[in-house]
């Protein structure tokens, strides 16, 4: 296929990269969360809502992640006796902060008692007045996490029973009506998600640092104009891949990480999930799933057609997302000086990222 782009224009637009872009932030600092006044602190909010005293046991981070900073803990009560619990703070200083605790609470609120398992959802505060930061406290579920760098050490028909339980919780997930779910208030008006989402992701592009990339400035435009209409409007997940839910004794327990839930085109999710990225490398769902087994099982059970254009543009999108997260990390630390050599390491994926879009962008044309 002869390529989107000619040279001469692409230079064109570098030199004026930033000219249509939404403003870009000021440089921020790393703040500090202080684990021992965050602990005081819920133990307040704890005893306060149940009306009783309560005691906070084994409080300790269970994730060194780059968003949202995640505690298991046991609130002990005389009452209740030992509750496990997990606390999830989004920190001032946070990757994409400042932080809405909404769309998690509205997810496992709207998903208790669905075909999603979702973990309870306990309390919640946006301003977060007591912890210091908008945070929410749910229900601690057992199992374990799988991390998709390991799927290969696992029993190949263990993972595909696994994997065609995500693709079913997905289809369930899509199914359900926004309208008759805390949802609904982002259904008045305004603009699409996904638009959004993109122009979100422009403007973090836009920021200064020491690396530059033409083609996902020229990219990102493209997406913006040539976004397909949705089969439907559905709870989109954000970030559904393998890595983001609990398994327990064969079963999917939870899924996990709701913070980019929007109201959106169901083939994002699908697009997310088949990244070879959250796949081991594996051009496979979980290393097992081949594609079209995924696309037919996941149209089987959800009533969604799924279309391939649109799939092929979010496949682009995904991977577009994926570079702009990348480079907030590079910039945290390169630009805002933030202490953590996992940032840096990110600015060499980079490149492999940007080839992987440029192919993508040229299928979804």
């Amino acid at each position: 296929m002869a390529r989107l782009y000619e040279v001469g224009q692409l230079m064109q637009e570098a030199a004026k990269r930033s000219d249509d872009a939404p403003a870009a932030p000021e440089p921020v600092r790393p703040v500090a969360v202080d684990d021992d006044t965050v602990r005081a602190a819920l133990a307040q909010h704890l005893s306060r809502i149940s009306g009783s005293r309560t005691e906070i046991v084994g409080f300790g981070r269970k994730s060194s992640g780059f968003s949202w900073i995640t505690y298991a803990f046991v609130a002990r009560t005389a009452a209740e006796g030992d509750r496990k619990l997990i606390l999830r703070v989004g920190p001032p200083s946070g990757l994409f902060a400042p932080y809405s605790v909404l769309p998690q609470v509205y997810a496992l609120q709207s998903l208790a008692g669905s075909g999603v398992p979702v973990p309870a959802l306990v309390s919640s505060e946006q301003d977060g007045a007591e912890i210091g930061f908008p945070f929410f406290i749910c229900a601690h579920v057992e199992g374990d996490v799988p991390a998709p760098w390991a799927a290969s050490e696992l029993d190949p028909d263990h993972k595909r029973a696994v994997a065609r339980q995500f693709i079913e919780i997905l289809a369930s997930l899509h199914r359900i009506d926004p309208g008759s779910t805390p949802f609904a208030s982002l259904q008045l008006g305004g603009e699409r998600a996904e638009l959004r989402a993109i122009a979100g992701w422009r403007a973090s592009l836009a920021r200064p640092t020491a690396r530059y990339y033409p083609l996902l400035d020229w990219g990102g435009r493209w997406l913006r104009d040539n976004c397909p209409q949705p089969p439907r409007r559905a709870i989109v997940h954000g970030d559904y891949r393998i890595g983001n839910f609990i398994e327990h004794q064969g079963r999917i327990a939870a899924i996990l990480d709701w913070e980019l839930t929007h109201l959106g085109d169901p083939h994002e999710d699908l697009a997310w999930a088949l990244m070879p990225t959250f796949n081991a490398r594996s051009r496979k769902l979980y290393g097992v799933l081949e594609r079209a087994e995924v696309i037919d099982l996941y149209q089987r059970a959800s009533g969604i057609v799924v279309s391939d254009k649109s799939l092929a543009f979010y496949e682009a999108y995904a991977l577009y997302q994926a570079a702009a997260i990348q480079m907030c990390a590079v910039r945290a630390f390169e630009v805002d000086r933030f202490n953590d050599m996992r940032l840096a390491v990110m600015a060499s994926q980079m490149p492999s990222i940007v080839r992987a879009f440029e192919r993508a962008l040229e299928a979804a044309a």
